[in-house]
Order: structure tokens, then sequence, then C-alpha cells
């Protein structure tokens, strides 16, 4: 059945109305916040139970006897794709519709007149999409919204987003949302030859720029450059690992702070930084956050977890229970001074598939996350894109320079500085294979910069 084709943005003042409500939230105390989402937790599972025929089989007698949230079963990406066309409670949004919608002409038009569609390759890889219902929707506008206001942007504001050029990617999608509120804000994308968006910005002047943290380094190396010339008081990122080398670019540059946001394709807009920037506030009146161990487990606050389950309290077409994302988290363990009630995320450290694998000098194995070679690849004089991937017996990285850089001499840096930061977790790198591209390009629906990749040199 064809998708109707209907304007993709939402009513302005029906938007306006859903904000204002949200917002009151912010002054509830966290008694009053988790008796909310506990009532929502309740009401979501039993629609879930009634009204999905996946969930009513793996959650039913469950709910019946009222079982403890912590044993239900966590639904993994692949599971959801796998289960599809059971976990919605619509029958016509078969797994095969929504791949037909996405595909077809008008992939950003409202499926049959109702329904936001959204499409992710992820970190992992594993191609999976995503369906909001009126209020799933409504729900992830305005909570990107609130995350806005919480650090001073409002409809008055010069701010604008420079993110995917894929109708099918949600942030091309909540993109174009925001423009409606703010139409003099140029389109422009990460994708767009790098003179065209220096021009637009130039123009623009934004006060507010809001992309991925590996593409504020490329905004940063314009504006040292002398190209771009705009003075935005801050930068929100979202949708990659931001780490402390580029916080400290942007105040080099810019003397701009970064105030991260978290989203993902399934759920929207879950979580910002407040203007302190010590953490991440989570929409807890939209969802319940469970930070557990490699084993389902859940981990005390201040303990690093293997994976984030997240269960959404709004979207009724496509419930999400307990669905995991591989981000490596960490719960705060005391509120924060701004007073808000939403807990935070004090620190993402990556996805599990980025974790890396290297002998260790007892003769054992050494699992080392990429993040920690970022800030060797960052302070590598020449460097401008690094990629990793792992090789059976070692590592492969690859790297795209600046003009006039001489990659014998990177090369050797890089060597002696990763060799150094391996050394201090007791590794060691083994092969280090140092490959030099023109250019590391972005990948699927997202344009993303993956930071760990296959390889692309055989190990022999």
């Amino acid at each position: 059945m064809p998708a109707t084709q209907v304007s993709q943005t939402l009513n302005g003042d029906l938007l306006r109305r859903h904000l204002a409500e949200i917002l009151s939230r912010n002054e509830w105390s966290r008694d009053k916040l988790r008796a909310f989402q506990r009532e929502r937790l309740q009401s979501i599972l039993r629609h879930a139970v009634q009204a999905s025929p996946y969930y009513r089989e793996t959650l039913g007698d469950l709910v019946a006897r009222r079982t403890a949230f912590g044993e239900y079963p966590i639904l993994t990406k692949r599971a959801l794709m796998q289960n599809f066309d059971r976990i919605v409670t619509d029958p016509r949004l078969s797994r095969g519709a929504v791949d037909d919608h996405l595909s077809g002409e008008h992939p950003g038009a409202a499926m049959f007149g109702e329904y936001r569609v959204a499409a992710t390759g992820g970190t992992s890889g594993e191609r999976g999409f995503a369906v909001f219902d009126q209020e799933g929707w409504l729900s992830a506008i305005a909570n990107t919204l609130r995350f806005q206001k919480m650090v001073g942007i409002d409809e008055d504001t010069n701010s604008m987003g420079i993110f995917a050029s894929s109708p099918v990617h949600i942030s091309h999608r909540i993109g174009a949302e925001i423009r409606a509120l703010r139409p003099s804000a140029p389109r422009l994308n990460v994708l767009m030859p790098l003179s065209e968006v220096v021009s637009g910005l130039n123009t623009y002047q934004p006060q507010v720029i809001s992309t991925y943290p590996s593409y504020v380094k490329v905004l940063a190396n314009e504006q040292l450059a002398g190209r771009l010339h705009i003075k935005p008081r801050l930068i929100r990122t979202s949708a990659e690992t931001l780490t402390e080398d580029v916080r400290r670019l942007a105040a080099k540059a810019w003397g701009a702070v970064i105030a991260n946001s978290y989203t993902c394709t399934e759920a929207g807009a879950m979580g910002h930084e407040c203007e302190l920037a010590n953490g991440l506030h989570l929409a807890e009146d939209a969802f319940v956050f469970e930070v557990v161990d490699a084993n389902g487990r859940p981990v005390p606050n201040g303990t690093r977890g293997a994976k984030l389950l997240v269960t959404s309290l709004t979207n009724r077409v496509l419930p999400l229970v307990r669905y995991e994302i591989s981000d490596v988290v960490t719960l705060a363990t005391e509120p924060c001074r701004c007073g808000l009630p939403f807990w935070r995320i004090a620190s993402i450290d990556g996805r599990a598939e980025e974790m890396l694998r290297f002998g260790s000098v007892d003769g054992g194995m050494v699992e080392v996350h990429a993040h920690r070679l970022r800030s060797p690849l960052t302070a590598t004089p020449g460097v401008r894109q690094y990629q990793f991937a792992q090789l059976p017996d070692g590592l492969e990285i690859t790297i795209s320079l600046f003009p006039e850089t001489d990659p014998d001499v990177v090369g050797e840096s890089i060597r002696r500085s990763v060799d150094a930061e391996l050394a201090k977790v007791g590794a060691r790198a083994g092969k280090l294979l140092i490959r030099t591209v023109d250019v590391i390009m972005r990948s699927g629906a997202g344009a993303k910069e993956k930071l760990v990749v296959t390889p692309t040199i055989s190990d022999t």
C-alpha cells in the first residue's frame, strides 16, 4: 500500500502546547517524576500485551503476575527486526511495507498519513528502522525543544543543525521539524561541499550550531584557517561520542562551550546536558533507562555498564520494552546542581562494537576502547581524520592529512604515541598498519564518521 503524501512537519500550535506541558515537569520533584514514570510504564505494558502479538506472547504472563520489571526479557535490535511484524500494533506496518516506504519516492512523508518512519545502519552495521505514531513523534520533537530550552535556545535564537542529507535519517527529520519553527535557517548537511557550508554559515551567523562531534572538528579547522568567520556561543552535538578534545577545539576556535545531546533512531531524543555540562539529563517522563552489565544485570550508579536498556513510554505503535543499546555508559551518583529532577548519564564511553583487543605484556589479552586512542591521534599535528580497524594480531589505522603534511613523519609519531597509550594499560599494539587516504567517507543514512570499521588490508 503506497504511503500517503502529507506534510512531514507537525502542527506548530500543537507542538507548542505539548512543549509547554512537558516543560512544566521540569519543576516537579523527583518523587513526583518517578511516580509519573511508573504509571506510564504500567500503561504502556498493558497496551503492548493487548495490542502486540509478540508482547502478548513474551510479556503477557509477566505483566499478569506483576513480575519485577528487571526480570523481563531484553529486546535486541536483531529481535526487533526479526519480529517487527508481530511487535507493531498496526498490522499494516509490516517490515516489507516500511521498507517500501523508505525506498519510495517520498520517504520523508508520513506513512499512511500518520506514521513517521526513520532508518538506521547502526554502529554495528545491522540495519533497522523505527516507526513513530503521533504521540511518540510529538514527544520526540517536544523533548528536543525542551532540551534546547535548557541551554537557552528558543524560537528567536539563530540556531541551526548540520546533519544528514537523507530524509530517512532521524536527524534530518528532526531538523525539518525545527526548521518549520525557524524558517530562516539555511538547509546545510554534512555531505555538501565544505565551501558551501562555510558560505552558508558566514551569511547566517548562527548563535548555536547542532552537528556531529566529527563535524565540529571540520568547522573548527575552517575557523582556525580563516575561512569560516562565525561566533557561536554554543555548539550542540549528538549521534557520535563526544570527547574532551572536541570540547577543547570548540573553545579554541570560538570560545564556545559544547552541550552534548543523546538521541537514537528507535527512540528519538532521550537526553541532554544542561548549561553546567555535567552529564546528560535523561527524559525519564518519556522513557525508562537501565544500565546493565554484559549479562543484563543492573550495575550501581557510578559503575560503567556494558549496555543501556531503554523502554519508551510514549510510542504505542512500536512499543520498545527493555530495548538494548550497546552504548557503554555510567550513571551519575548524585543529583545535578541545576535542580532538574531528571537523573543523568555521567559519561558515554562509546559503543561495545568499538572495543579493541590487544595482547597484554603478561601474555593474556586486554580490551581497550577505541576512544582511548583518540587523544594520540588528535594530538598529532597534520592529522585531519582517523579510523581504526581490528586486525587478528594488531591494529590498522586509516588517516587523512592536511595538505603539505609528511605522511612518514606523521606515521612515526602515531606509532610512538599509540604504543605509549597502550602501554599505560599493559597492552601491546602488535602489528600496527597505518594507511593514508585523501578522505575518510561518512557512512550510512546518517552520514556519520565511524570510529571502528572492518579492516581494508588483509593480515598476511
